[in-house]
């Protein structure tokens, strides 16, 4: 990345603001308000003010005609905007003045008698005149809900000195001397009482909601003939509205960009970021544009390495100067671009380090598809991921349906090849007469697929539930693995950030130790866990080779960070065997197949008739069941072992977005920028 200076009179400022966003690879720095003396922050366009305006006048016409703008497809030009903006704008105002302010008056309305009728509702059922409930010298009122029937407790405690009525859903209306009023209220709350208001008014409720009723049905037909006059004008002018919106937005942006910049009374400055190899038609299209009446300038390049001075002691009251941080492009296919979300669900990479991006397009689906591992979850997480990629628009649901395709698809290709099963269920039974698609379909399956050269492809090598110990072996070479992968890629991160000295110090003892780990893997399976003789062979150049490495592993890291190597060395050991997830996840969801495959399919359908759709129905919940929990717990783990162990090997993160000027039309046509 370049870090450029442009520099100019206030005279050019339109144009330059004009090709800085035809050019859409420059990334303005923002002018600091404490910025160089006889600088301050600069001063919007004088369009800016105009347009602003009419941007608030024309979204308030948007609010009241309800418009969505993604809704409209057709686009019209700029010129036909700028030529009719405001004659339209003064038709569509005489035309819906007058209609919305009638819509909010009748929606008033609507709300008042809604409201009346609410309180009137509890009141219908008891046959009483509102007026009575009103003007007594010697009685009161009492109205609401009670949880118990309150009359045997109103007797004892006001010797029959009240008159009772009953409402529906436990209303009651209680009439009492007023000398005995508040034993009646705390009689009531006994009973699990709660009061509501005595509406305002004379009359029979029954009748008053009735005739409220029949009003709130005029004014609801009178909002269907203001709804259709507002949809004929909205089918009029909604796709030159949603077109004048991005118009005029596009405007008020370009306008208010001098914000962004430092300025004097008669010239502008500006600093911005853009791709070193892009510079040169940068200039070029400078050139061609203002010529020399704007100065352009190339302030300093940024290689990914930085430049490391010995170290020369450091005073903590010194003050330290914090290098900007330059922005980040992150480029990657349409494939990986997919999985650019899952990295900036935790942070931005900085410039100076390795986009983990591929990492996680590559090891995500294959620790998905080894947790999940069966045909059966695979095509419907490929079908929903497809849909999803298709027709999702936000971020958070694309970010879903990608780890939905692209781990449907591995856990086809595992459950087919490397499992062999689906719906927990294998091609081929391991044992006579056990559970199999073949058994079931009746059907013979070829268990060995195609030959390449001497190697035989068939449908599954292993089985989650009957290789319980070759699959925990083999998580833990995919957790040495993708950790010295992690750590190979922090080497190189730190070299360029902060020397090989420190490198070394920091990734390159982690990696013997991981190294060293290995080699002690591979004699602890020997001699511990299929051992040959009684003794254990101290001798084999395993041991001594993987001892020799970890032991100066940890000693360059006791050297660098302390004691605290010495207590993070076990970590060693905890990294790796937390990849035996894949395999616990995998079996747990095995297990739970096999017990609704045999309770469906071995004990409750056989028996015929409807304890054969009993069968099915416990077959398709249980799996249903399984299915949700694939996503969640494949989901959540697969991720898990991205960011935990592997970017915590080398992911600082913290960098900032490449964000260019930049104008995206979906309403409009420019003729001319």
């Amino acid at each position: 990345m370049s870090k450029i200076l442009v520099v100019g009179t206030k005279d050019q400022l339109p144009a330059t603001i004009d090709l800085l966003y035809s050019l859409e690879n420059v990334h303005v720095i923002d002018f600091p308000s404490d910025g160089e003396e006889g600088f301050t922050l600069g001063s919007p366009l004088s369009a800016a003010s105009d347009a602003s305006l009419k941007l608030l006048k024309l979204r308030s016409m948007e609010k009241d005609l309800e418009i969505d703008g993604r809704a409209y497809k057709e686009k019209i030009s700029v010129k036909q905007i700028e030529d009719t903006l405001q004659s339209t704008m003064d038709e569509i105002e005489k035309q819906i003045s007058g209609i919305v302010e009638s819509k909010s008056s009748m929606q008033t309305r609507l709300s008042e008698l809604n409201g009346r009728i609410s309180l009137l509702d509890p009141f219908k059922k008891v046959d009483l005149d509102l007026g009575l409930y009103r003007g007594y010298s010697s009685l009161g009122v009492i109205a609401g809900y009670s949880q118990i029937d309150p009359e045997t407790a109103l007797k004892d405690a006001l010797q029959n000195e009240y008159e009772l009525f009953k409402g529906s859903d436990s209303f009651i209306v209680l009439f009492v001397p007023l000398s005995k009023l508040e034993e009646a209220q705390r009689t009531l709350s006994q009973q699990g009482f709660s009061e509501v208001p005595i509406p305002e008014g004379k009359g029979m409720p029954s009748q008053m909601v009735a005739e409220l009723e029949s009003e709130i049905a005029d004014v609801n037909k009178q909002l269907e003939d203001i709804e259709a006059k507002l949809a004929e004008i909205r089918s009029s002018y909604a796709s030159f509205i949603s077109a004048a919106d991005e118009q005029l937005s596009i405007v008020v942006e370009k306008a208010e960009l001098p914000l962004r910049m430092g300025a004097t009374e008669h010239s502008f400055v500006l600093e911005a970021w853009v791709p070193e190899k892009e510079f040169s038609s940068i200039s070029d299209a400078f050139n061609k544009k203002v010529g020399d009446k704007v100065y352009l300038e190339v302030l300093c390049t940024k290689d990914r390495k930085e430049e490391h001075a010995e170290p020369s002691g450091y005073d903590e009251e010194e003050p330290v100067e914090v290098e900007e941080e330059v922005p980040v492009e992150l480029k990657h296919g349409k494939t990986v671009g997919r999985f650019t979300f899952f990295t900036k669900l935790l942070s931005t990479p900085r410039y100076n380090e390795i986009d983990p991006t591929i990492t996680v397009a590559i090891f995500f689906p294959i620790f998905f598809g080894l947790m999940v591992g069966d045909v059966g979850y695979g095509i419907p997480f490929t079908v929903l991921g497809l849909l999803g990629l298709r027709r999702c628009k936000s971020e958070e649901w694309r970010g879903i349906a990608t780890m939905l395709f692209y781990g449907g698809l591995t856990s086809i290709f595992f459950g087919l090849f490397l499992y062999g099963d689906m719906f927990g269920i294998e091609f081929h039974a391991a044992e006579a007469g056990a559970l199999s698609w073949e058994n079931l379909l009746g059907v013979s399956i070829p268990h060995v697929l195609f030959n390449i050269g001497d190697f035989a492809v068939q449908l599954g090598y292993v089985t989650k539930l009957g290789s319980v110990k070759l699959l925990l072996y083999a998580c833990v070479w995919v957790g040495i693995a993708h950790l010295l992968l992690g750590l190979i890629i922090g080497f190189y991160n730190t070299t360029i950030r902060h020397g090989i000295k420190a490198a070394v110090s920091e990734k390159f003892s982690w990696i013997l130790m991981f190294v060293g780990f290995a080699f002690l893997v591979l004699w602890i399976v020997d001699n511990l866990l299929m051992p040959v003789s009684d003794t254990m062979n101290f001798t084999d150049i395993r041991f001594i080779v993987g001892v020799i490495l970890f032991v100066v592993g940890l000693l360059i890291a006791v050297k660098a960070e302390g004691a605290t190597a010495i207590i993070e060395a076990p970590e060693v050991l905890s990294n790796v065997l937390s990849y035996t997830r894949i395999a616990a996840i995998g079996m747990s969801k095995a297990g739970m197949a096999l017990a609704f495959n045999m309770i469906a399919l071995e004990m409750i359908a056989p028996g015929g008739g409807i304890m054969l759709v009993l069968g099915l129905l416990v077959f398709i919940i249980g799996h249903l069941m399984i299915f949700i929990l694939a996503i969640i717990s494949a989901g959540l783990h697969s991720i898990r072992l991205e960011y935990v162990e592997l970017f915590n090997r080398f992911f600082e993160g913290g960098g900032v977005d490449f964000n260019p000027l930049k104008i995206i039309r979906k309403h409009t046509i420019a003729t001319e920028e």
